[in-house]
């Protein structure tokens, strides 16, 4: 029997061609099912989440819409803890007794303080604007831009010592920018409430005050909401006599948090799932959003660095009401 020279050479050449092409294939192939394999081997039998209800006694079937659509998401049973308190959930999840909590911008960043174990998947919006909002110090309008360097030797409006907006992350944020509060103002002035530090502004009790805003919208109506919403809707006098002089970075309004120990595929699956919630499955998404309606946008820990500085050692000092 003969073989042609041409044709055995033909043949390898075409082998050495399916050969090239095959071996990419399959490799991608076993990398893909050696994937699975492990997915499938640190994949939790089910997804503990603890949702904070306070008084509500109807919660668990308000909450179940939203049950039922993370259980679709994460292909896993998923089962409901009720908590009293927002602290009750931060222990929750510091401890691993739950895997996923909605949480405040200060709760998560307690709970990170304690533990370091948790990371954020999405935050809330309360309306088709950025999903963020601002600490905000306000003082009288000038006939130029009003700066800190003016305000300084001034007296300030502050809310008690545990408000977030009111004091801890604009003294936090402001030291952060380099202006300590209490060396940079004659006085810190504690007002009841956001809206009394604006009417202090006006009727010359303070030079300036602190509050919170969006920063999104109209600012001849005060934007979106905040404190100087708050005070232009009141219908009283002087709205036109405010700027803004400072704001702090944006922090997101919610924080829905895992366990870092969570697998990534899983946590990949949760964010995708949330995202597409109010489009998907809009009583779910408001059963565990109902005052945020504008829907679900990706977050990361180092959007919360305004408020995790207020837990932070360097500025302890600044935010002890000791010290006032």
């Amino acid at each position: 029997m003969q073989v042609s020279s041409e044709g055995y050479v033909g043949n390898v050449a075409l082998v050495k061609r399916l050969f090239r092409w095959i071996t990419p294939f399959l490799a991608a192939v076993l990398f893909t099912a050696a994937a699975h394999a492990e997915d499938a081997q640190s994949m939790p039998d089910r997804l503990r989440l603890g949702v904070v209800v306070a008084t509500d006694e109807g919660a668990r079937d308000r909450v179940e819409p939203f049950r039922l659509a993370l259980e679709e998401i994460a292909d896993l049973p998923v089962d409901l803890f009720l908590m009293d308190t927002m602290a009750d959930a931060v222990e929750a999840l510091s401890t691993g007794k739950i895997d996923y909590a909605r949480l405040s911008p200060s709760a998560y960043a307690a709970v990170y303080q304690l533990c370091s174990c948790v990371e954020p998947l999405v935050t809330a919006a309360p309306d088709d604007f950025p999903a963020r909002f601002y600490a905000i110090l306000v003082a009288r309008r000038g006939a130029e831009q009003v700066t800190l360097a003016d305000l300084k030797g001034t007296r300030l409006a502050v809310g008690g010592a545990h408000t977030v907006t009111g004091y801890r992350v604009p003294l936090a944020n402001l030291a952060a920018d380099g202006i300590d509060a209490r060396a940079h103002f004659r006085a810190l002035v504690e007002v009841k409430d956001p809206v009394e530090g604006i009417r202090a502004v006006l009727d010359g009790r303070v030079e300036a005050a602190l509050g919170w805003s969006t920063l999104a919208g109209e600012a001849k109506n005060g934007y979106t909401a905040g404190t100087l919403n708050d005070f232009y809707v009141s219908g009283e006098r002087g709205f036109k006599d405010l700027e803004v002089v400072w704001r702090s970075p944006p922090i997101p309004y919610s924080a829905h948090t895992v366990r870092k120990d969570l697998p990534d595929t899983l946590k990949r699956r949760l964010r995708a799932g949330l995202m597409d919630m109010r489009r998907e499955a809009p009583d779910a998404y408001l059963a565990i959003e109902p005052d945020l309606p504008g829907g679900f946008e990706p977050v990361v820990h180092a959007d919360y660095r305004p408020v995790l500085r207020t837990y932070e050692n360097d500025y302890a000092a600044l935010l002890d009401p000791v010290g006032r």
